[in-house]
């Protein structure tokens, strides 16, 4: 099998865009801050990582194309990656959103109701589609291979990552960036605020709360996916290797009584891939978000790594709040600096879960790559 790391990360975060940053921050205990009108949402998006020769297209894109557009850059430029490219058919994008362009449709179809037909906006609808920020950023880029955008709701970043490694292994691409986004506007707060689905952070902490809704946030994170031997050749610096990812589907998560069941069978599938023992896994990225769904996640924790002493459980949408596609992602990244963080010579591995409540799953297994 193809060894595949990660090379790059391009974080765009309520609470700083670098993993370093991210990561100080973290173990600070800071909290985002939350908006007037309801959630976390980060002002300005820096979009200064993208060169002025490259700007011109930015007036013109959404926010969620703004989100993915900055990390993207942020990630290329973390890996030293060229631009443009080198064999660009081999260059692929993987990119993963829970909502989507849910915010363009908003806009969009609120001045048709408002004006009639003839108010339309062709610039708005041109992202009316989840796939454009994936457009916008292989245009931008120069990329040319395979370019996928993946909806598994709140387990869409983790996903998009690990349709990355499996495009890399099965040979379809040598660089993949990968990640996910998602944005959050008033019209998000307002749907949320209407089901009675919207919370504030005090009421979302993991594992202790139990109440269902969101503390709504957004951001992007975009991971530049390597061949090991590529990389090495190259010289570049690795965060982290892929050992393995799983993804499934637990359906009774939309029924009043969800099992813990398929999130154990998930994990225990990116554990046999990695060929990890839960022995090794000295650190857990967890999904929770202080709702019912916790106890599945916590139960299948328990169940999978048993009796093994998982030194350290990392609950990150406690303090950047629900970033939806992004937050799966931005686990990765957290995964990545937990390993960067000075270790014993044995380093172990790190296991991140990602959960939505539609029922899509995924589990990732990384470790250290020091190549």
């Amino acid at each position: 099998m193809t060894a595949v790391v990660i090379t790059g990360f391009g974080v765009v975060s309520p609470l700083g865009h670098s993993v370093e940053e991210l990561m100080r921050r973290l173990a600070t205990g800071e909290r985002a801050a939350s908006v007037a009108g309801g959630g976390v949402m980060i002002d300005p998006i820096p979009l200064e990582a993208v060169p002025v020769e490259g700007r011109g297209r930015i007036g013109r894109l959404d926010r969620v194309c703004r989100l993915f557009l900055a990390a993207s850059y942020l990630a290329v430029r973390d890996a030293a990656l060229p631009l443009p490219v080198a064999d660009a058919e081999r260059v692929g994008l993987s990119f993963g959103s829970g909502l989507g362009c849910l915010l363009s449709n908003a806009e969009f179809y609120a001045k048709v109701v408002e004006q009639g037909a003839a108010a339309a906006s062709p610039r708005v609808f041109a992202y009316t589609v989840s796939s454009a920020a994936a457009g916008e950023v292989s245009i931008a880029l120069g990329i040319h291979g395979p370019n996928a955008t993946s909806h598994m709701g709140l387990a869409a970043g983790l996903g998009a990552i690990g349709y990355g490694y499996d495009l890399i292994q099965l040979g379809k691409a040598d660089v993949v960036l990968a990640g996910g986004a998602d944005a959050n506007g008033p019209a998000l707060v307002e749907a949320l605020r209407d089901m009675r689905l919207l919370k504030d952070a005090q009421a979302a902490r993991p594992f202790r709360d139990a109440e269902p809704g969101v503390w709504p946030s957004e951001g992007a994170a975009v991971a530049v996916l390597e061949r090991e031997d590529r990389a090495r050749a190259r010289h570049a610096r690795t965060w982290a290797r892929i050992d393995g990812y799983a993804a499934g589907f637990e359906p009774s998560f939309t029924t009043r009584a969800p099992d813990s069941q398929g999130v154990a069978a998930v994990l225990r599938r990116a554990l046999a891939v990695s060929r990890r023992s839960p022995a090794e896994i000295a650190a857990v990225v967890a999904s929770a978000h202080g709702t019912p769904l916790d106890a599945c996640e916590d139960a299948a924790l328990r169940d999978v790594l048993a009796e093994a002493a998982v030194k350290r459980t990392v609950t990150p949408k406690e303090q950047l709040g629900e970033s939806f596609g992004a937050s799966g992602a931005f686990g990765v990244a957290i995964a990545a600096g937990i390993l960067a963080e000075p270790r014993p010579a044995a380093a172990s591995a790190v296991l991140i879960s990602s959960l939505c409540y539609s029922g899509s799953l995924a589990a990732m297994v990384v470790s250290p790559a020091d190549i």
